[in-house]
């Protein structure tokens, strides 16, 4: 692609073939988690940038994003300009396209024509004031020209860079640029890969956690239960009760409450989810008005004449919709 530049946009044969290779790289990573199912990796799996947890892959010919991808989104961005659409869609919701990031050949001769002279008059003033050229002094235009100006500056001059840094690998290195996708990759977009709604099967639940998992997703599988080994998520739970206590031990006049009760629980609670118990309970220092048992979202509680003295709280964690 940065060799052949323009030919891939007036070519049809070779944007085909493009396309298909980064069909076959997608593929490729999707095999690495076992499954190829569409709906468990939209585009920003493999679009968004490298420092929030993506692949920061610009597309070749996939410029557009499925309208299924678009059922939550009203933005509306401009008309594609280069390449061809394989996917539908009603609005021209745009990807990041590998061929805006690439200067033309024409524009790249020009332009390092350009830094090549301004590299030609800082070293001719440099040697004229006795002094060597700094990083700073060639700041912008570092990366620019051909060959580009810090090639001057490498250990091996007389190598390109591409060449040095691939060729010196041991098999060792090599063989780990393929581990693509790895666990911490797989553990990141877990939430978008592992969805009750992109799969039609069985909920298998981990042992020891309250985590569901949805079909057989080996890589994942393997980093949760190394993350939560030696009973973490009992003790993520039991946190989480303790800091519910301190904070009713802060609020007791403001709440009514007269003690607060940590209650001992099984283990076994942590990770039960057909059944529940009292973490806590609190004891009112006057009589509560109680309602009809109703959900946290009603907003219409029924409240009669009945009151308590008691009111318990149960605690429960839980991963996967």
């Amino acid at each position: 692609m940065t060799y052949f530049r323009e030919a891939v946009v007036n070519t049809q044969e070779l944007l085909d073939l493009l396309v298909k290779c980064e069909n076959k790289i997608q593929t490729r990573i999707k095999i690495g988690v076992n499954s190829k199912m569409p709906s468990r990796f939209p585009p920003v799996v493999f679009c968004t940038p490298k420092e929030l947890g993506g692949l920061s892959m610009l597309s070749v010919g996939h410029i557009s994003i499925p309208q299924s991808d678009l059922r939550w989104s009203k933005q509306i961005d401009v008309g594609s300009t280069h390449f061809c659409s394989r996917t539908s869609h009603d609005e021209d919701q745009l990807i990041l396209i590998l061929y805006r990031y690439i200067m033309p050949w024409e524009a790249e001769f020009i332009d390092s024509q350009r830094v090549w002279t301004e590299y030609a008059l800082k070293r001719q003033e440099a040697n004229t004031q006795n002094k060597r050229l700094t990083l700073d002094d060639l700041e912008d235009s570092w990366d620019r020209g051909i060959p580009r100006i810090d090639t001057l500056f490498q250990k091996d001059r007389h190598v390109l860079a591409y060449d040095k840094e691939w060729r010196k690998l041991t098999n060792a290195q090599r063989s780990d640029l393929n581990q693509v996708p790895n666990r911490h990759f797989t553990s990141w977009w877990s939430p978008t890969i592992d969805r009750a709604n992109v799969y039609v099967g069985f909920q298998v639940q981990l042992n020891f956690t309250g985590i569901f998992m949805h079909g057989k997703i080996p890589t994942l599988k393997i980093s949760v239960i190394q993350i939560f080994r030696a009973h973490l998520w009992l003790k993520i739970r039991e946190s989480v009760v303790l800091d519910l206590c301190q904070v009713f031990d802060q609020e007791l006049d403001a709440l009514e409450v007269e003690t607060v009760q940590k209650e001992t629980i099984h283990r076994r609670k942590s990770y039960k989810m057909n059944s529940s118990c009292a973490d806590i309970l609190l004891f009112a220092a006057y009589k509560w008005n109680t309602s009809k048992p109703s959900l946290l979202a009603d907003s219409k509680d029924v409240i009669d004449n009945t009151t308590s003295e008691k009111y318990w709280i149960g605690v429960q964690l839980r991963r996967g919709d």
